[in-house]
């Protein structure tokens, strides 16, 4: 597969897996795009994670965190993949290495078991974006 990029950016490719008995699975491939005439300038990158990972019940809260590395203009938005309205945040950007309170945090809960593909974007003042996907496993009651 072949893809082109606009623009600068940390972009999060969803690879989509089903085997022969129809289960479900992601995998994400991060891919960083330079701007070739100022490779210098490097475009934000984002990291994301939540807890707990496993044994998910609908209801129970999820906390969701994230960090933005070289940007501190705009927001985080989490998009939770359930079609709940998306939530802003605002990381420090990294302006303080190791901080402890350096991510945004917030919590979500799903109201059905599911597979739930979530996604959370920053863009910086140059219109750069960071991206990143998660896999949420909600089981049944």
């Amino acid at each position: 597969m072949k893809r082109t990029y606009a623009k600068p950016g940390v972009y999060s490719e969803v690879l989509k897996i089903t085997d022969a008995d129809g289960r479900v699975d992601y995998d994400f491939a991060v891919v960083n795009v330079l701007d070739k005439a100022h490779p210098d300038q490097l475009p934000p990158s984002i990291h994301a994670n939540y807890y707990p990972t496993f044994g998910i019940r609908p209801g129970d809260p999820v906390t969701f965190k994230v960090r933005t590395f070289r940007t501190t203009d705009g927001k985080e938005t989490w998009d939770f993949g359930d079609g709940s309205p998306k939530v802003a945040v605002q990381s420090d950007g990294n302006v303080v290495p190791l901080a402890k309170e350096g991510y945004a945090r917030t919590v979500h809960a799903y109201e059905k078991p599911g597979h739930y593909l979530v996604r959370v974007e920053r863009t910086d003042r140059r219109g750069f974006p960071a991206i990143a996907h998660l896999h949420v496993r909600v089981g049944s009651d």
